[in-house]
């Protein structure tokens, strides 16, 4: 079990500044996902705009995230629990940590900031699949576990 701490990870990422029109743009059903900063190291930046009434199953992933509510309401799941935010609620997440979000009513938005394992490459696998005549559950499930993902409950090599 995971206690909601987790060891340091060295944050790894170049200087720069990042011109807000360029962005790659991947959508799921229910989401829109501007992959706002990538390949500048172990850090990326994503803005999330979610109508996703149930969201994922609760997870955790390999990778920390810090979620930003930048406009709406959503409903974070942490701790066996959901609790309503709205903008400028925060959700801090070290990796191993089980969670979800969902929007219960109307859009959301929201700011993503992940350390760790890139976010980039499963958002645009997961994408594809939900794009191709191929999407099934089994395969959804397989992109998630190659990505390092796991359902609340799994314990490594059972997922």
């Amino acid at each position: 079990m995971n206690d909601g701490r987790t060891r340091m990870t060295i944050v790894e990422m170049a200087a720069g500044i990042i011109d807000g029109k360029r962005f790659e743009t991947v959508r799921y059903p229910d989401d829109e996902i501007l992959l706002r900063v990538t390949g500048h190291g172990n850090v990326q930046v994503v803005e999330y705009i979610s109508a996703d009434r149930s969201g994922p199953p609760p997870h955790s992933h390999q990778w920390h995230e810090v979620e930003y509510v930048i406009e709406g309401e959503v409903e974070f799941y942490l701790n066996g629990e959901w609790i309503r935010g709205g903008p400028g609620t925060v959700q801090m997440l070290p990796a191993g940590v089980a969670h979800s979000v969902r929007v219960p009513s109307g859009t959301a938005k929201l700011l993503y900031i992940t350390i760790g394992p890139p976010y980039d490459g499963m958002a645009r696998e997961l994408a594809a699949l939900y794009a191709s005549d191929e999407m099934d559950m089994q395969k959804l499930v397989a992109v998630a576990q190659r990505h390092g993902l796991r359902l609340e409950g799994d314990t490594p090599g059972t997922a």
